[in-house]
């Protein structure tokens, strides 16, 4: 799509009995996005929000007006074939050579052979490749991929797969696999439902601002901290690279490991508000 724009502000949405979805999450695109986290980071509900999906507070302005979510497996028709379930997006809007469409995407995808096999009769692996094509069987001005290759046998050869045939399209990709994300030109990270970083992979890992950035890009883990005072600032260093950190309780913790706890849990998260009561502890 020409001249495409995406803009979300301030995006957040609880679902019922208070579970958090995401928090606050702000971005602006123009091309494609690789939105990279852990599970349970977010990345699931942002794309339901922007497909429509979830009621949210904030704002998404978009000129995309056909847009495609890849919903999960129990979408597909069991009963049905898996021709029938990839022609459906083309059956109603009235589409001409459909059977030529289906053909071609399921040669893409290495599933021609099934297409005369009742869904019922895959495997998750086979189903979650259905998905993919009858998502990819038509043209949009969005696509919305929600780490589609998650469970699916010989991921690296269909990653290759669609990033062939995104080439001319406009999507957002989320992903907890760090070798996908840096095949794109722009990534999102995010974690704790928060966008924390956005930009290439060279500008975000070439000086980390977080540590939680840290984390997802280097696979960091909560080791070998020590806690460091210089003209009453504490900081920690990571790779040479410091970062600062809440004042402690007690100037009984410079020079020993420390882990940082919120709200009795072992979270690092320097995106912390000073208001924000902290406690440190000793290993």
């Amino acid at each position: 799509m020409e001249n495409f724009y995406l803009n979300a502000s301030d995006l957040y949405m609880k679902y019922f009995g208070g579970y958090l979805g995401i928090d606050m999450v702000s971005f602006k695109m123009d091309k494609s996005i690789c939105v990279y986290g852990k599970s349970m980071s977010g990345k699931t509900t942002l794309l339901r929000c922007i497909a429509g999906l979830e009621q949210y507070d904030g704002q998404i302005e978009t000129n995309a007006k056909d847009i495609v979510f890849t919903f999960d497996i129990s979408s597909l028709k069991k009963f049905k074939s898996v021709k029938q379930n990839i022609a459906y997006p083309l059956i109603i809007r009235n589409e001409t050579n459909i059977d030529g469409k289906v053909l071609s995407i399921a040669k893409a995808f290495a599933i021609e052979d099934l297409l005369d096999k009742s869904i019922s009769d895959l495997t998750i692996s086979q189903k979650k490749l259905v998905v993919l094509a009858r998502a990819f069987v038509r043209d949009a001005d969005l696509y919305l991929l929600d780490d589609p290759l998650n469970g699916v046998e010989n991921r690296e050869k269909y990653f290759k797969v669609i990033l062939d045939l995104i080439k001319d399209k406009t999507v957002i990709y989320t992903t907890s696999e760090l070798k996908e994300a840096k095949c794109f030109d722009r990534i999102m990270l995010m974690a704790y439902k928060k966008c924390i970083g956005i930009g290439t992979i060279e500008e975000l890992s070439s000086c980390p601002k977080t540590i939680d950035v840290m984390k997802l890009l280097y696979n960091y883990e909560y080791e070998n901290l020590i806690l460091n005072v210089k003209d009453d600032k504490y900081f920690v260093e990571i790779n040479g690279i410091t970062y600062s950190v809440p004042n402690p309780i007690s100037d009984v913790y410079v020079g020993k490991e420390v882990v940082f706890l919120k709200d009795k849990k072992e979270i690092l998260d320097m995106y912390f508000d000073k208001s924000t009561e902290y406690l440190i502890s000793m290993r």
